[in-house]
């Protein structure tokens, strides 16, 4: 969602560059009259919505988009509906802050930009559409085709953990090998640290080119990481953790408004079918229990099958050297009361899948010998090239909690395939070369009472970084 200029100017980093030097900049980073960094995301009803971001040079105060029903017809523009766009201008170069100018030392040289964002509504439920939005005029990007959400029926879509690092580089394979082993993803889940600095241009320029045309095809959901906050402040005693100036103008996003303006769009859920609700949190914001209150109310009133929460930091770390004790603390009581189905989170640059269980009840259909009880399941996840060692002891200092770790990974990139169809949930992670790594299928029956089926046999062998190539940073 659009927001006032004035506003987003307060959440803009100070950093000196390094050397003094105008940073380098990409022949395809500068805003033209072209429209590009086209994506798609959610912040309306996705059964009958759409929603597209996009940004021109700031020679574009007004535009528009459009959209049709996807036809086979070749000309099924001539029933193409326009809607037009609201634009913003944003200074790339510096803010204004208590009359102050404050440079953003590594967009030094960069003109400003506009962007722009629609929401295609009153669309039909489960039903292809094609849209393309405009910059100057006359000057439209390609069509592009996504789908509205089912009212009820299967989905299925795609997690990742944090790209952050090798935007230009290593991460492109991943997302791309995420879309071919699953094009018919309905959104994007985009766990935190998207990228690594979140009021840089160029990372932003990296980020958008690595997913092209899936971008503007799979909706994103995208959840805040650490690294989308940055230090702001005009003295050093006056400087506080912000979101990044660029998140609010590239993505639209639902504002909850029952929660402080500081976390509209970074709270927010989204009933993505009868079968799916997914509420997304912002673990950087200090005050934990106003989300837990917040997300213990949506659950109360939830009535989808599935539920998944998403946040970028991890109730159970798996890096080595970390721990979020407060997540347990204060998140952990209301996502075991409701027993919420899987909870998605990266940050520690690792791969674990754990849970909590508990003991199958009866009566109810009889689960197989080797199925257990299932109260919530714990993915932690990483896209990226930078790599972190796992914990020296696993979750054994977790088991007070009674989470138990059941497969975990080092020196890996990953990407997950997340399938829902009924009372069945199927959960997959593959490395970047598109293996299957590990596998759980979640069953849940009418009562909701749900047992999760053991990994399957014939995965590969635990990565580590003792039996994979030397690891040497995040590479370029």
């Amino acid at each position: 969602m659009l927001i006032a200029t004035a506003v987003l100017a307060l959440a803009v980093p100070i950093h000196a560059h390094e050397g003094g030097h105008k940073p380098d900049q990409a022949p395809w980073q500068q805003a033209s009259g072209w429209p590009d960094r086209i994506v798609a995301t959610v912040d309306g009803n996705p059964a009958t919505s759409i929603s597209v971001n996009w940004r021109t040079d700031t020679s574009v105060t007004a535009t528009r988009a459009e959209i049709a029903k996807a036809l086979p017809d070749a000309r099924f523009d001539q029933l193409a509906a326009t809607v037009a766009a609201q634009s913003e201008t944003i200074d790339l170069a510096a803010i204004q802050r208590a009359g102050v100018r404050i440079p953003v030392a590594h967009n030094e040289g960069l003109p400003g930009a506009a962007y722009h964002s629609v929401r295609f509504e009153g669309l039909e439920p489960d039903t292809l559409y094609a849209y393309r939005v405009q910059g100057a005029d006359g000057k439209w990007s390609e069509w592009f085709q996504t789908r509205t959400a089912p009212r009820q029926g299967p989905v299925k879509f795609i997690y990742l953990g944090d790209a952050q690092n090798g935007l230009d580089s290593h991460w492109p394979r991943v997302i791309r090998a995420a879309f071919q082993t699953a094009p018919d993803a309905r959104f994007i889940l985009h766990a935190g640290d998207l990228v690594n600095r979140g009021s840089r241009d160029l990372e932003w320029a990296q980020w958008f080119r690595a997913g092209g045309f899936i971008h503007g095809m799979v909706p994103a959901i995208p959840v805040a990481g650490n690294h989308e906050y940055e230090a702001i402040g005009l003295t050093e005693a006056d400087k506080q953790r912000a979101l990044a100036f660029l998140w609010r103008p590239q993505f639209r996003l639902p504002v909850e408004a029952t929660l402080p303006a500081e976390l509209h769009e970074t709270v927010y859920d989204i009933r993505y079918s009868d079968d799916l609700h997914v509420f997304v949190l912002d673990s950087n914001a200090p005050d934990t229990a106003a989300q837990a209150r917040w997300l213990d109310a949506k659950l109360t009133a939830s009535t989808s099958r599935w539920r998944i929460v998403t946040q970028h930091h991890p109730v159970f770390s798996s890096g080595r050297e970390r721990d979020n004790a407060r997540m347990r603390e204060i998140l952990l009581p209301v996502l075991l009361r409701h027993k919420v189905d899987l909870v998605l989170q990266g940050h520690d640059h690792t791969y674990a899948r754990g849970s909590i269980e508990e003991p199958v009840q009866k009566p109810r259909r009889r689960a197989a010998r080797d199925e257990r009880g299932l109260t919530t399941m714990f993915v932690n996840s990483v896209s990226g090239p930078k790599q972190y060692k796992f914990r020296e002891n696993g979750w054994e200092d977790f088991a007070p909690s009674g989470v138990r770790l059941n497969r975990l990974g080092e020196n890996t990139q990953f990407y997950q395939v997340i399938s829902i169809d009924g009372g069945t949930l199927h959960y997959a992670a593959y490395t970047a070369d598109g293996l299957l790594y590990d596998e759980a299928r979640v069953n849940k029956a009418a009562d909701g009472a749900k047992t999760i089926a053991p990994q399957k046999s014939g995965l590969p062998d635990t990565r580590r970084f003792e039996n994979s190539l030397p690891y040497s940073g995040t590479g370029n």
